[in-house]
């Protein structure tokens, strides 16, 4: 079986797993699935010789495969989970030969899929492209960086190739908080190259910049009676949420922000005539901006209060992760391994910062430094998500490379 017809059967099997990871869900993991998708990788790996693979009860998997010779080692790290948008946790996943028009994903449903609000897949014309059904997204966050992952071990255990100990992670609940990762014991993985295989538009991207990231959850106690009764006396949790979202500035959000840019995200609203509750993300790259950002939020809350004084509105603030590029070291050589290997390959390198957060992000801050490299995997955390198989097979074509450089030892 060729690497291309390994991708391609294993990520359609994992996404039959349905493995996203539950926002408010006790213990770790957070859902059965996730628990589900360790344990089949762990026999996977089982199968192909890989017996040094130790899965904690809280889902981390961390296997090893013992390096043939004196090369420093590497770890590659991806997450389990898939993310809850609301759409269906089941994926039925499928493959469409892509002529360059639009097509559906669900005909019956008339859902479709557009090109020209999605260009970037006109590169894959006469491609294989991994699609859902339109009732889910397509769970290559993170399946896309697990299947490489497997990807890789079936080839070093299968071909002679020099190479020192490489490390695979898999983690769960990374889309909730990155909790498998802040769990994970960095003192597991003695290496000094470490990279996260995650979401990232595009053959050759490669990131070492994040967000810094905060969460407020705000909840806002109103007063209830009977409308027709409320003169003087009503206080809607509702209205004054409403005055808490309209005091932040309507393009200052990820529909209006780009490259640099930081933003507010409102995700989640619930609502009764006695309560309401806002969640909100916070996202800056620059560290100054992001410590104004949260600030911001305070000052915010403080001046509704006083418009509203009747209402009781309280607010849990904290940090989720930091910028990985907080934590660069002098040493670069992780990063020119990446660059070494996409030049080898022939793949223009795709430098930028990515719009959201790794698990490389706790592990950097841990004192890991870990950028992240592509998947291949477009539109994520959508009903239009996609993956070009393609894409998939550079990013496992990177990885085999990457480890070949050190193991033979090219890396000056």
């Amino acid at each position: 079986m060729t690497n291309k017809d390994y991708l391609r059967d294993a990520f359609l099997r994992y996404t039959k797993i349905s493995s996203q990871s539950v926002r408010h869900g006790e213990g770790l993991p957070t859902s059965e699935g996730q628990q589900q998708m360790v344990m089949h990788l762990k026999n996977e790996l089982h199968d192909m010789g890989v017996t040094d693979a130790d899965l904690h009860s809280n889902g981390i998997l961390i296997a090893k495969i013992q390096g043939n010779t004196d090369a420093p080692a590497i770890s590659f790290m991806s997450h389990v989970d898939t993310v809850d948008i609301g759409a269906s946790p089941d994926v039925h996943a499928h493959i469409v030969q892509f002529t360059g028009d639009d097509f559906y994903l669900d005909k019956d449903q008339k859902i479709q899929f557009k090109v020209d609000d999605y260009p970037t897949i006109k590169a894959y014309k006469g491609d294989e492209i991994f699609v859902t059904d339109g009732s889910s997204v397509l769970g290559s966050d993170d399946k896309a960086g697990v299947v490489v992952m497997m990807g890789l071990a079936r080839y070093l255990t299968s071909n002679n190739v020099k190479h020192g100990d490489v490390y695979l992670v898999f983690v769960p609940d990374e889309e909730i908080g990155l909790k498998g990762a802040k769990a994970l014991d960095i003192r597991e993985l003695p290496v000094k190259f470490s990279y996260t295989i995650d979401c990232s538009d595009g053959i050759g991207s490669f990131s070492y910049e994040t967000f810094n990231a905060a969460e407020a959850n705000i909840i806002i106690k109103g007063v209830s009676i009977h409308p027709g009764r409320a003169y003087h006396i009503l206080v809607n949790p509702v209205l004054v949420a409403n005055d808490i979202i309209e005091s932040f500035s309507d393009k200052d959000t990820p529909e209006y922000t780009k490259d640099y840019e930081g933003y507010y995200y409102f995700y989640s609203i619930e609502a009764n005539p006695m309560e309401a509750k806002l969640n909100l993300n916070i996202r800056d790259f620059d560290l100054k901006k992001f410590e104004k950002r949260k600030e911001h939020v305070l000052d915010i809350i403080a001046k509704i209060q006083k418009k509203h004084p009747k209402a009781e509105i309280t607010v849990d603030m904290y940090d989720v992760y930091a910028n990985i590029a907080n934590y660069l070291s002098q040493d670069k050589k992780p990063i020119e391994l990446v660059e070494k290997s996409l030049a080898n390959l022939g793949i223009d390198i795709q430098r930028a910062p990515l719009r959201g957060g790794t698990d490389g992000s706790v592990l950097s801050a841990k004192g890991l430094m870990t950028p992240n490299i592509f998947t291949g995997g477009y539109n994520v955390h959508s009903i239009f998500e996609y993956l070009p198989l393609a894409a998939l097979e550079k990013s496992l074509d990177n990885t085999i490379e990457m480890v070949r450089i050190l193991g033979e030892g090219e890396l000056k």
